[in-house]
């Protein structure tokens, strides 16, 4: 009989909250170990249970989880990087974790955490695995469309989004009449929208895309109407991205969007 419990470690953002509705209504009790630093409060409305966690808490994640019976572990919403430079404490598990890592990268750190939690008996699975609602068809998805100088920016960004994904250094760029304007780090999506759109003075195009061999247990690229308000404020024009990106609440997302006649691409 299949094990009808799982367990969420939620970061930033809606998609934990949006992902545990989508489990709850296929009958799944839901666990979540949440970030304190990051986690959406109204997590708690919609969890069996729930336990706030600090960054580097790994111990404590593991002991919570064993004692709800939990085998299945799905990682939703971001954990911005930056908190990694802050002023963490660390449990023993995660200092011996940390200290065996060959970097610091994103992909590095995530698949540390992954076989980590792999040798403790639970199993991280990939975030598509029981939700299929949230992502678009290749395609214009706005009601204005890309124009000819757009559509060039958003081929020109591609190329640098591309190198940059490859390298895990980020997923983002913002051009501008085929100029790089921002690419983003560790800062994240929208504050590399913000600063792109600033020095671009407006008219910007933004490109996100997926990772080369991109691992679905963490880390899948995803939008939402934050995103667009990053644009809005920005007064960037036009939001690209790849098929395989998560689209948090998709019509408040296109609303937003065409409110502000921001063309919105899927690639």
């Amino acid at each position: 009989m299949e094990n009808k419990k799982i367990g969420i470690i939620a970061g930033y953002g809606k998609f934990p909250v949006l992902y545990i509705k989508e489990l709850k209504s296929k009958g799944f009790d839901i666990h979540v170990c949440a970030i304190e630093e990051e986690a959406d409060k109204s997590l708690e409305t919609y969890a069996d249970s729930l336990m706030y966690i600090s960054v580097g808490q790994l111990g404590k994640l593991v002991d919570f989880f064993k004692s709800r019976g939990v085998e299945e572990l799905i990682m939703a919403g971001k954990v911005k990087k930056t908190l990694m430079f802050k002023k963490i404490k660390p449990d023993i598990k995660a200092i011996t974790l940390f200290l065996s890592l060959k970097d610091r990268k994103d992909d590095t750190i995530m698949n540390g955490i992954c076989n980590f939690l792999s040798k403790e008996g639970l199993k991280v699975i990939p975030q598509t695995e029981h939700i299929s609602s949230v992502f678009f068809p290749r395609g214009v998805i706005s009601k204005r469309s890309p124009n000819k100088k757009e559509m060039e920016d958003i081929e020109f960004g591609l190329a640098a989004a591309r190198v940059i994904a490859a390298a895990d250094i980020g997923q983002t760029a913002v051009v501008k009449d085929k100029s790089v304007m921002a690419l983003e780090a560790v800062e994240g999506t929208d504050e590399a929208i913000l600063r792109g759109g600033k020095l671009a003075s407006g008219g910007a195009v933004v490109i996100k895309v997926n990772k080369p061999n991109q691992d679905l247990r963490f880390d899948v690229p995803a939008v939402g109407e934050k995103t667009i308000e990053s644009l809005i404020a920005s007064n960037s024009t036009c939001l690209a991205f790849e098929a395989q990106t998560i689209v948090l609440n998709k019509e408040e997302f296109i609303k937003k969007a065409d409110e502000a006649s921001i063309a919105i691409y899927v690639i």
